[in-house]
């Protein structure tokens, strides 16, 4: 029993690989040959631009800090966010009862240290009289003299310190250095701040942003000043910005592994849709020319035969009028000029406007009965 399951099982095998090797020789009978396909574009008259996509965040043109120039407790806070103020307007106020005391000690120092001056000022001058009549020793006047000068210096300090102790009462009241819009308040009142602190962040002119966007230090040496930018940010995505670069920045900013650098782009804000904050997603046009012979960029990248690529030399390949052996293209040296993100400039070479140059290879199993010649 066990000899008959063995050439049962052998004679199942022996089937198995006949069938296989039917199979592989239908195989090889239908598709002899490989069905290459050619597609091509038309060289071309027209523009070649190139851009680079980089990311930033807005911000206000020229925002005015107000801070406070002493400490102390906020006694009223008369504004708030988005407010529109004019210059001079009283914006807060910072509680004023220990520098009051301070002005009312200092003041009646300095009126009693005046009426002291003024006597012995007095008293001086009566002596220089007496002494030109010689009524009076020199001595004497010299001493009359003195004490005048020290009244004099005790005047002139004492008034001095008055005179900061009213200056630092107007300090108690913070006043808006310009007109425009509150876009911060830091404060409220029954606070505590010491010197220095901001209250205030005031806009002058919400219709004027600016963009500070990010170059990557590959392309940083393509970006200039007076370049066109467009940016688009999430709050209004089928919204298209436009601004105008103003400056390039060379203080570099380490962002992981790679170094960008900053440049500022001015733009128009008439509508108010923008917000300082804002991330832009923006494309900078770092290149243009205009009506000049163009190729698609990936005739460069394609060929029908391995070749071995040449420092400084550009090849495309060109359809041949009539098919030589089995290419039907031509190989063809080209000067470039602008290459753009779609397309090249082509300065030079032998092709014109009109040729057909190729972009594409299409390979595939061709039927021994539906065996189809070279593409278009």
């Amino acid at each position: 029993m066990q000899v008959k399951l063995s050439k049962k099982r052998f004679a199942y095998i022996t089937i198995i690989i006949i069938l296989v090797g039917i199979l592989f020789l239908w195989i090889k009978n239908c598709f002899k040959t490989v069905d290459v396909t050619y597609r091509y574009e038309e060289v071309q008259k027209g523009d070649v631009v190139k851009t680079i996509a980089v990311t930033g965040r807005l911000e206000i043109e020229d925002p005015y800090y107000v801070m406070s120039k002493i400490g102390g407790q906020v006694k009223s806070v008369y504004v708030d966010y988005n407010s529109q103020v004019r210059e001079g307007q009283l914006l807060a106020e910072i509680d004023s009862t220990d520098i009051d005391l301070k002005i009312y000690r200092v003041g009646l120092q300095y009126e009693r240290a005046k009426l002291e001056f003024e006597e012995i000022k007095s008293n001086m001058e009566s002596k220089n009289e007496l002494l030109k009549e010689n009524l009076i020793s020199k001595k004497e006047y010299e001493i009359a003299e003195i004490t005048y000068k020290k009244a004099l210096t005790n005047f002139k300090n004492t008034k001095l310190e008055y005179d900061l102790a009213l200056k630092e009462k107007s300090y108690t009241q913070i006043y808006a250095p310009i007109s425009g819009t509150i876009i911060s308040r830091e404060v409220n009142p029954r606070e505590i701040h010491g010197p220095g602190k901001v209250f205030f962040v005031i806009a002058k002119n919400l219709k004027k942003m600016r963009l500070l966007i990010n170059i990557d230090e590959s392309e940083i040496g393509n970006v200039k000043p007076n370049l066109p930018v467009t940016f688009t940010v999430s709050a209004y995505p089928d919204r298209v910005f436009t601004g105008i670069i103003s400056q390039v920045r060379f203080n570099p900013i380490p962002q992981g592994a790679v170094i960008t650098y900053q440049s500022l782009v001015y733009c128009n804000n008439e509508e108010l849709l923008l917000k300082p904050g804002m991330t832009a997603t923006a494309i900078v046009r770092v290149g243009e020319k205009k009506n000049v012979i163009r190729v698609p960029n990936q005739a460069f990248i394609v060929s029908p035969v391995k070749t071995i690529s040449e420092e400084g030399k550009r090849i495309v390949w060109k359809k041949r009028k009539v098919a030589i052996g089995d290419l039907p293209v031509e190989k063809v040296e080209v000067i470039t000029g602008l290459v753009g993100d779609l397309y090249t400039e082509i300065a030079g070479g032998n092709i014109a406007v009109g040729d057909q140059v190729l972009v594409n290879i299409e390979k595939k199993l061709a039927r021994k009965d539906d065996m189809t010649s070279y593409g278009k």
